[in-house]
Parts: structure tokens; sequence; C-alpha cells
């Protein structure tokens, strides 16, 4: 599958099958959560300049990103401006992706973590790419 820039998708985790979310309760925690269909977990993807892409929420209008160092463990969370992320294919399957921070000193993606722990409110972060299924995406159209 490819993304096309404007759609709206909605991003399941390789390994858990849960869906990326931004809370329904603080408008900020990005996490994996069952799919209810909700605007929260839809997001609208831009290709802009160099090819980064940034990812909109459908229900706020606000943009997926960090807040804090680029380093393990910082978690996703809902920010005012554009972030910008890369996708590519992941290697060893090339019907799901991995998202990565443009530029950051070693290959950092995003990971739902405890190893994609599928409990619903699974905190999603960043870390250094590894073999691990939980740092792999899925699109499906929203």
């Amino acid at each position: 599958m490819s993304i096309q820039s404007g759609n709206v998708y909605k991003i399941y985790n390789g390994k858990s099958g849960t869906i990326l979310d931004l809370s329904g309760t603080d408008g900020r925690t990005v996490s994996g959560f069952s799919d209810n269909n909700g605007d929260n977990q839809k997001w609208q993807l831009e290709q802009g300049p160099g090819g980064h892409w940034t990812f909109r929420s459908v229900a706020s209008g606000q943009y997926l990103g960090v807040d804090g160092p680029i380093e393990n463990g910082t978690p996703l969370v809902s920010v005012n401006e554009p972030f910008r992320w890369d996708i590519y294919p992941d290697d060893e399957d090339s019907s799901v992706f991995r998202v990565y921070v443009p530029g950051a000193s070693t290959a950092t993606n995003i990971d739902l973590s405890d190893h994609g722990n599928a409990t619903p409110g699974t905190i999603v972060t960043l870390w250094i790419k590894w073999e691990g299924k939980n740092q792999t995406w899925r699109f499906e159209q929203a």
C-alpha cells in the first residue's frame, strides 16, 4: 500500500493490532487502543518539503509529535506545531511501515512500549530501531 498525502488514515501497530489513539480524556497523550472508529484515532497525513510527513489529528487538529528529547522512552503527544516524520517500509515486511524522526543521530522510530503490549492505553514512545514488530505500523485509509 502506498501512503497518499492529504488522506486520512487509521494507524495500527504491527504487533498488537491496536490503533494509534489520541486520548479523548486529556487530548494530549498518544497510546495504543482498541479501534472504536473515533476521530481521535484518525490522522491526516501531509507530505511536505524534503519528503517529510506530518500527522494531524482529525479530532483536535493538533499534530503527532514529541515534547522532549529525541531519545528512548520519550512519549508521543499532540503538539500545536507541525512535527516532521519520515515513513519507510519495514525491511522485513513491506506491508507495514516504520515512522522515524528525521535527522536523529541514531535511527529513532515510533514504538508501542512494553514490547508491543496490546493492553488499551499502552503508551507510544520513541525508541532506537530494532527488529521488533512493535515498531511497525499498518496504515489503513479511514
